[in-house]
């Protein structure tokens, strides 16, 4: 947790809390942990009592943490937002959370800025090719197909609200973790919606399951792919294709590596091309045109 800061004009309530949620966000207050008492955080911060109770009092209204009779106060394990007053429909909180999924078709990668490339694909762009990777490694490597899938596509869903972060910046950056991230995006649904959706993305970071350890090697395989398309445009990929290649972890996908740097990223319509007029003729009838 962050010191007050004399020079900031906020009340040290304010302060306090906001000291508190970065923390949880970040991780390093984990879920279920109980946080210091009053009494020391009031000590930490250099105020009094009230004044923490205060900070704890909004917490807890926005849904960051409970308070326990006799025993303290702890995060909560899923955050849960304040009900308005005006009833909503029950699946609000879906729909929200859908819209705001859609924000990653304006999000564009930003490691390929660096690069110049003026129009990069968006993460929901490269999301989309990452699933149908995962599906092709987990069939070659006997994970579950569907299961995979869906870790591919939600892996990036945080980056709504912290951006996407090139591995430049990371050195430079602290971000809330993507579990805390995930915890607030899915505040407003049903438990139920809510918990298929952390538990997948706690999933995919941890990186102990088979179809984790598959989804991240499609993220490195979808970055490969996307490398080598920008490299057959003029664009020097080397850095991208070398450090993809080296995170892979199965065995399949090191094998998909090999076949994606040996080949031509435009072969895969020449067939096609060559056989264009007898396609059309078959097509209509058998009528050349």
């Amino acid at each position: 947790m962050q010191p007050i800061d004399p020079a900031d004009k906020r009340p040290a309530s304010v302060q306090i809390a906001a000291s508190i949620r970065a923390a949880i966000l970040t991780g390093e207050i984990e879920p279920g942990a109980q946080l210091p008492s009053t009494h020391e955080l009031a000590e930490y911060f250099g105020v009094a009592r009230m004044t923490v109770q205060n900070a704890i009092r909004s917490l807890r209204e926005e849904g960051w943490v409970d308070s326990r009779v006799g025993s303290g106060v702890y995060v909560r394990e899923q955050a849960k937002l304040p009900t308005s007053a005006d009833a909503k429909h029950p699946l609000a909180g879906v729909a929200a959370f859908l819209h705001e999924m859609g924000h990653l078709k304006q999000l564009p990668r930003a490691g390929w800025l660096l690069l110049r490339i003026a129009n990069p694909e968006s993460v929901a762009e490269h999301s989309a090719r990452v699933g149908m990777v995962g599906i092709v490694l987990a069939a070659l490597e006997g994970a579950d197909v569907g299961r995979t899938a869906a870790l591919c596509l939600l892996h990036d869903a945080h980056e709504t609200r912290i951006g996407d972060v090139p591995s430049v910046g990371r050195a430079y950056v602290r971000t809330a973790t993507p579990q805390a991230v995930t915890a607030h995006q899915t505040a407003g649904m049903p438990d139920e919606v809510a918990k298929v959706i952390q538990d997948l993305i706690a999933e995919y970071e941890a990186a102990e399951t088979l179809e984790a350890r598959v989804a991240k090697d499609a993220d490195k395989i979808e970055t490969l792919l996307q490398a080598v398309e920008y490299q057959a445009q003029g664009h020097p990929t080397q850095p991208w294709q070398e450090t993809s290649i080296a995170a892979l972890r199965t065995e399949s996908a090191k094998k998909l590596a090999q076949a994606i740097i040996s080949g031509d990223p435009n072969a895969w319509w020449s067939p096609f091309a060559a056989s264009y007029h007898e396609l059309r003729a078959s097509t209509r009838g058998g009528k050349q045109q």
